[in-house]
C-alpha cells in the first residue's frame, strides 16, 4: 500500500515528542482522543502517523480505537525509511507492526535511512494535512518544534494537547 493520493482537505497530522511523562500517560490520551473527535467534527476522516516512538504510536493507537465509534476513519502511516522500527525495544515493534497492519495506508518515503528522512517526512505530513493535532511542550528544538515551525508558515491550524 504505497499509495500517496489522499485528500488533504480531510486530513490531519500528528507531531509529538518521543518521550513523555509517563504519569500522564491517560491524560494525554484523553486529550488526544479529543482533540481526533474535534478534528472528527470538522470534517478531517484521514489521520496521518509518523510512527516514531511515543506520542505518533499512541496517536495512531487511539485512531485505531476509534473506527467504530467515529464511521469513515482512516489511520495512514508516513514511514520515513524501510527499518524505522529495527532499532524499537520488543513491545514497541510489536505495537508498530501490528499497527502497520491495521493502517488503511502505508507510505513509505525512503528505502533506506538518510539524514534528513525524518524531516521530509516531517515536511510530508504537513503538506498533506489541513490540521495539525500537536503534543507540543515549546522547546525550540526538535522534529516536533520543526513540524509546528512547518505548520505555523502554511497557516494549518494547530490543536496542541501539551
Amino acid at each position: 500500500m504505497n499509495d500517496l493520493k489522499f485528500a488533504r482537505t480531510v486530513s490531519a497530522a500528528f507531531t509529538g515528542h518521543r518521550f513523555y511523562d509517563f504519569s500522564q500517560r491517560e491524560f494525554i490520551q484523553e486529550r488526544l482522543t479529543s482533540a481526533i473527535s474535534e478534528a472528527y467534527d470538522h470534517g478531517i476522516r484521514n489521520f496521518i502517523s509518523g510512527f516514531a516512538l511515543g506520542i505518533d504510536l499512541m496517536a495512531a493507537q487511539l485512531v485505531q480505537s476509534l473506527k467504530c465509534n467515529l464511521p469513515g476513519i482512516s489511520l495512514t502511516a508516513a514511514i520515513p525509511f524501510e527499518g524505522q522500527a529495527e532499532r524499537y525495544n520488543i513491545y514497541d515493534k510489536r505495537v508498530y507492526r501490528r499497527l502497520l497492519e491495521l493502517a488503511d495506508k502505508v507510505i513509505v518515503l525512503s528505502d533506506c535511512y538518510y539524514p534528513r528522512c525524518f524531516l521530509d517526512r516531517d515536511e510530508f505530513m504537513v503538506e498533506n494535512a489541513s490540521y495539525l493535532i500537536a503534543y507540543y511542550d515549546g522547546r525550540g528544538k526538535g522534529g516536533t518544534y520543526y513540524t509546528v515551525k512547518k505548520a505555523r508558515a502554511r497557516s494549518i491550524p494547530i490543536i496542541n494537547v501539551y
